[in-house]
């Protein structure tokens, strides 16, 4: 029976986390307001991480806890890169080995910063085509006993690690009353839905995803968790489709109000305007929300919103695409 984080898991995880995940800003958007038609729009910061996304919390979480049970486990992952960047250095951290699975569909940028963290104890590997294969691999070592296996989501030390990013909201932004989160596998939406809706269930949670990769769409849409074919997107953080047994289709079934799509001339034009009017750098996943919003897509007019920007490691060949569009 998979186990389920509660509350006293995102507590336990938040002390754990002081001094090593940062307390990042809600920037305010007058312009995303007006566009959206929202009271008021404010930007959660993650792309400020040290590991420049907010995967740092989730695996600094797991992988502390590991280190406490069984300092000398080795460790294996599987991401799509900023997981794998995060697990790297929350490895160091502990002096633990890590070998990180990336698919050959990862990005550039992603890739060139797990080799720069390469050493004789942090090994990365090209696994497959995408990051499904990565994180078939990267079970299937754990289920041999070779390693342990620290998930992008589909655990629940990692997810209440993600959820808080919903604390920190809501403890300098109670008025909050919509927050709209971009979903790759699941594991940041659940976890901020689970500290969001505690703390008010009449919070509306949305979530975002390319419409070249929309698993949890799909299935909030048809109830299916079958494997879907995934196209190539801007968004490539959160693209791959969702491991069947994961526990957060059942937490967005129950947590999420909404899940709608975004198409990558609309991520393009959000990287853009990200860089054009806030002047922030983030990459396709993290402007996701901001892409909806633009759309009036998400259904929070008149409602004070926070939009999640999850990261900032864009490769600098697809930052030129997208600007000589």
């Amino acid at each position: 029976m998979p186990r389920f984080p509660v509350l006293a898991d995102v507590l336990a995880a938040r002390r754990r986390l002081a001094g090593i995940a940062l307390d990042t800003p809600l920037e305010p958007s007058r312009e995303l307001a007006e566009e959206s038609g929202a009271a008021e729009v404010r930007l959660k910061l993650e792309s400020l991480q040290p590991t420049g996304s907010f995967k740092t919390r989730g695996a600094h979480n797991k992988v502390a806890i590991i280190a406490a049970e069984r300092p000398d486990a080795e460790l294996v992952t599987a991401s799509s890169g900023n997981h794998g960047i995060a697990v790297a250095a929350a490895a160091r951290r502990h002096q633990l080995r890590v070998t990180i699975l990336v698919g050959a569909s990862v990005s550039p940028a992603k890739l060139s910063i797990l080799r720069a963290l390469e050493s004789d104890r942090c090994t990365v590997e090209i696994s497959g085509r995408d990051t499904d294969d990565a994180e078939a691999e990267a079970r299937r070592r754990h289920e041999l006993g070779a390693a342990v296996y620290v998930p992008p989501y589909n655990d629940a030390d990692v997810i209440a690690g993600q959820a808080t990013v919903a604390v920190e909201i809501l403890e300098r932004w109670p008025e909050c009353d919509a927050i709209v989160v971009p979903i790759g596998g699941g594991g940041l939406i659940s976890g901020i839905g689970l500290w969001a809706k505690a703390m008010n269930p009449e919070l509306r949670l949305v979530g975002v995803q390319p419409s070249a990769s929309p698993p949890m769409y799909a299935y909030l849409e048809s109830g299916s968790t079958r494997p879907m074919p995934i196209a190539p997107t801007l968004a490539d953080g959160v693209a791959g489709n969702v491991d069947r047994d994961s526990i957060t289709w059942r937490m967005c079934r129950r947590l999420v109000d909404e899940v709608v799509l975004a198409g990558e001339e609309e991520i393009a034009g959000a990287i853009r305007w990200s860089i054009e009017v806030p002047h922030l750098l983030l990459e396709g996943s993290a402007v996701l929300g901001i892409a909806a919003l633009r759309k009036r897509t998400t259904g929070v007019e008149g409602k004070r919103v926070v939009v999640v920007a999850t990261g900032r490691n864009l490769a600098t060949e697809t930052l030129r695409s997208v600007l000589e569009a």
